[in-house]
């Protein structure tokens, strides 16, 4: 009996013809971001992704569980895999766990003897998560530390074997730039930070007083950390992703 591979479709509210919007502020008369992406994922999804019924299920049980539909799409999900691969990861931290959608994607990007840590507030979605894990039957299997996520990297050290190949940030946006410094003192030199929702659909363009949002302001602080660092702590860059999950 084979499986047959699941459909992925893009939660309504991503259909959004203007996203984002042009420089005349004029909505797109072509397709949606959400449509580009439903029709990019069958045929982009690597099969040992696509065919996972894992994954997927991973999301329904977070839909059953009220927990927010705000994970990684799946494209989104396999970059991060891609990513972990071509830097030959071996040990990752997440900040930011949810029902541990993007957790399984960097699980399975590693080898056997790899490790995983990821970082959650919500004891309830640690719950949901750890279950997630356990039904998928990841390995290597993702450690979960439940609580702050601040307080939690401080008090984390390097591995035995090294410091983190790959930190991936995806959790409250005020206290990002706490995340990335943390981050970066448990990251191997050469090491890669990612940190999601980046641009907040375009707001941190926008004056305090226009957009005076403590979750774009959190995205501020980092950019302006940033800048004033000049390149002496990181190389850094933002790419402007537009699909089924918003204008990150």
């Amino acid at each position: 009996m084979t499986t047959p591979t699941p459909v992925w479709k893009p939660d309504a509210s991503y259909e959004r013809r203007d996203m984002p919007p042009t420089d005349g502020g004029e909505p797109s008369s072509g397709p949606t971001a959400g449509q580009v992406d439903a029709y990019l994922a069958p045929k982009l999804l690597h099969p040992s992704y696509g065919a996972d019924p894992a994954l997927p299920a991973i999301q329904s049980r977070a839909l059953e569980a009220g927990i927010p539909a705000i994970s990684v799409s799946p494209l989104q999900g396999q970059f991060l895999s891609i990513l972990a691969l071509s830097i030959g990861a071996e040990r990752i931290l997440e900040v930011g766990t949810l029902a541990g959608y993007s957790t399984a994607f960097l699980s399975l990007a590693l080898p056997g003897h790899g490790q995983i840590d990821t970082l959650e507030l919500d004891p309830h979605h640690a719950a949901v998560a750890q279950e997630n894990f356990l039904n998928a039957d990841l390995f290597p299997f993702p450690k979960i530390h439940v609580g702050p996520a601040l307080e939690t990297l401080k008090r984390l050290k390097k591995p035995a074997e090294g410091a983190y190949d790959l930190v991936f940030i995806d959790a409250d946006k005020e206290g990002t730039l706490g995340y990335v410094k943390e981050g970066l003192r448990l990251l191997r030199k050469g090491g890669v930070v990612v940190v999601d929702n980046a641009v907040r659909s375009g707001k941190i363009a926008l004056s305090r007083e226009e957009e005076p949002s403590p979750n774009v302001d959190g995205m501020r602080r980092l950019f302006d950390w940033i800048e004033e660092d000049g390149g002496r702590t990181v190389l850094a860059n933002v790419t402007q992703t537009v699909g089924a999950k918003s204008w990150e």
